[in-house]
Formats: structure tokens, sequence, C-alpha cells
């Protein structure tokens, strides 16, 4: 009995995970927000992970609130230097607190809950 070895050439992706990996690459780099009551500049990826989102409502037992703090600690820096969510609730205002999580969160809707392309 004689074995078949077969070789194959790498395997090019195409379809949808070669569309994914073309969106990501295209929005690497990182966005920038200026608090605009204390002035801190704050720098966060452009691609977000649904990973770290995910991993975030699982520590905070899917408390909202206490996800999208415990996830923009996780992903931002502030000045450049990264603090702790019970830093953000101790120290940040809740003006700020809340520019910050709709820039994260809803960047991308006009006012009346429709994205840039008129889509609610």
């Amino acid at each position: 009995m004689s074995k078949s070895v077969e070789t194959t050439e790498p395997e090019t992706k195409t379809g949808v995970i070669a569309k994914l990996k073309a969106y990501r690459a295209a929005n690497e780099g990182d966005e920038t927000f200026v608090l605009p009551e204390t002035g801190v500049t704050v720098t966060f990826p452009k691609f977000r992970k649904h990973g770290v989102w995910a991993s975030c409502t699982r520590l905070a037992k899917n408390n909202l609130g206490k996800a999208q703090v415990l996830y923009i600690c996780r992903v931002a820096k502030f000045d450049g230097e990264t603090i702790t969510a019970s830093d953000f609730g101790a120290y940040i205002p809740l003006t700020d607190a809340n520019e910050l999580m709709t820039e994260v969160f809803v960047a991308g809707e006009d006012d009346d809950g429709e994205d840039s392309e008129g889509k609610a």
C-alpha cells in the first residue's frame, strides 16, 4: 500500500476574511479627543477589537456603564498615560466622561440617532 503525499500551497485568504483584514488595515492608528472640561488629550485606537469589549462586559458582570469605563481605561491613554477605572470615577468630571463615552461608543451618529449614511 502506497501513501499519497499531497503538497499544498499556502492558502490565500479571500472573501469575508480578506475584506475584514483590509478594513482593519485601513483603520489602523489612533483617534484623538480632547476632554472639553479638563483639556486632557485622550487617544484610543481607530480599530477597536470586539474581544476587548467582550472581556470588559464579563468583568463588569454585564453592567453596561461599568463595562464602558473598563473598556475606555483598557484601550485609551490620557495625556499619554493609562488610568484605572477607580481613577476614572474619582478624577474625570461627569461632563468629560459623558463626552468621551459618546466619542468612543456613538461616534459617527448625528443628533437624531442616525449614522453618517442616514441609517438609524
